[in-house]
């Protein structure tokens, strides 16, 4: 799932050369990077107590749950702002709306993913929803390119 999401900077390649717009690329990119390390935190949260153990400072550990959660939304509100730059600045084109799709799915993950029942819940459903960002934006954005 994770390469899906990597796979997008080759399609974002293609979103360049389409628009000719030099920031388009960058701000994809930088977009992505974010959003991959929104679920790297996100999966810290999964394993906190082996962390603790070993001593590996992750975002949870430093942070506590309740900043790292405020540092998530940060973070999301970011990706929100290189989205909407893109937009406004005619560097996406129409084809992107698919990834405003994401903010609120983000948000709603930080809140849903971090509480304990997920720490200690179905590992399917919840690598499903945390990598299924990239599979529910996909389709919406090869729908809105044609």
């Amino acid at each position: 799932m994770v390469g899906i999401g990597l796979s997008f900077v080759v399609l974002y390649t293609g979103i360049y050369f389409q628009t000719g717009n030099f920031i388009a690329l960058p701000l994809l990119c930088f977009r992505t990077v974010l959003n991959e390390a929104m679920n790297s935190i996100i999966y810290d949260m999964k394993d906190i107590e082996a962390d603790r153990i070993n001593g590996v400072n992750t975002f949870p550990i430093v942070l506590g749950i309740r900043k790292t959660k405020y540092f998530l939304h940060f973070i999301n509100g970011v990706v929100a702002i290189l989205t909407l730059a893109g937009f406004f600045l005619g560097a996406f084109p129409p084809a992107c709306l698919g990834l405003l799709v994401s903010l609120p799915y983000f948000a709603f993950l930080i809140e849903y993913l971090v509480h304990e029942p997920y720490r200690r819940g179905h590992l399917l459903l919840q690598y499903t929803l945390l990598d299924g960002t990239y599979v529910v934006m996909a389709p919406i954005i090869m729908l809105l390119a044609n």
